[in-house]
């Protein structure tokens, strides 16, 4: 079943909460005014709407939508535990230019943001921060909407790039970043080429030139050699020469020119 959500409206988060299952339980059959959001942490849970049935376990998020029947078939497995929330529908919720379209069952495994964000919304809702929970519930549609470009080998090289963005002042070796993902270094040079098309080094290499090139628009003091070391080169020198590699000039003849 597709799902469809408008983006010219902003969704009201009624109600959220995290369970915990310590005995097999079947979930409610009922009908609801709103979407069901499920999100299964552990365990496993067999769950129907209409005349289709879903089996969710870690990291698959279920959608129910409003004025269906859902239903349990089979009793969830002990210490099963979900986040769920319950979001409001309206009319604009239909196929249209700037709709997004969810499938029931998603795969998330791949995805951590969508871990987070849906962790996130939870938990401004329980904090009575409604404002916060709803605004999040947008941020997990376009997560959700951005979730089918991601496969294992994508998720493997989006953490890799997530890592040196979150350390520009560090080079890191293969090693390292193969060790901090508990991967084999070919495992993470392989992905990562395959998904980016492009060697971790270079990526890593091209990455700094553009942090530098935002360090000369937005911190012009700034001598080059501070922002060698501010990017984690070894020196100037270092730094000058695969700058002039990558843009085919030096860095002080880039920052000479006009158009910079």
């Amino acid at each position: 079943m597709k799902n469809y959500f408008s983006t010219k409206i902003r969704h009201t988060i009624t109600e959220a909460n995290i369970n915990f299952y310590a005995t097999p339980f079947v979930h409610p059959s009922r009908k609801i005014n709103e979407y069901d959001f499920i999100y299964l942490l552990q365990g496993k849970w067999k769950i129907g709407q209409n005349d289709g049935e879903f089996e969710l376990s870690e990291d698959t998020m279920l959608i129910l939508a409003p004025g269906n029947a859902h239903y349990g078939i089979t009793p969830c497995d002990a210490n099963t535990k979900t986040m769920y929330f319950h979001a409001s529908c309206s009319p604009e919720d239909k196929p249209q230019n700037d709709s997004i379209c969810l499938e029931s069952l998603i795969n998330v495994s791949y995805n951590k943001n969508i871990k987070k964000t849906f962790q996130n919304l939870v938990n401004a809702k329980l904090s009575e921060n409604q404002k916060k929970a709803d605004i999040y519930f947008d941020l997990l549609l376009c997560e959700l909407a951005e979730n089918h470009l991601y496969t294992e080998d994508a998720g493997i090289a989006a953490r890799i790039k997530n890592i040196i963005h979150a350390h520009p002042e560090k080079f890191f070796s293969n090693e390292e970043l193969a060790s901090m993902l508990k991967i084999s270094v070919k495992t993470a040079e392989n992905k990562f080429k395959s998904a980016f098309s492009i060697t971790i080094h270079q990526y890593m290499l091209k990455y700094k030139i553009e942090e530098a090139i935002s360090y000369f628009k937005n911190f012009p003091d700034m001598t080059i050699k501070e922002i060698a070391y501010n990017l984690g080169f070894y020196d100037e020198y270092h730094f000058s020469k695969q700058f002039k590699k990558i843009k085919g000039v030096s860095p002080a003849e880039y920052k000479k020119t006009p158009q910079h």
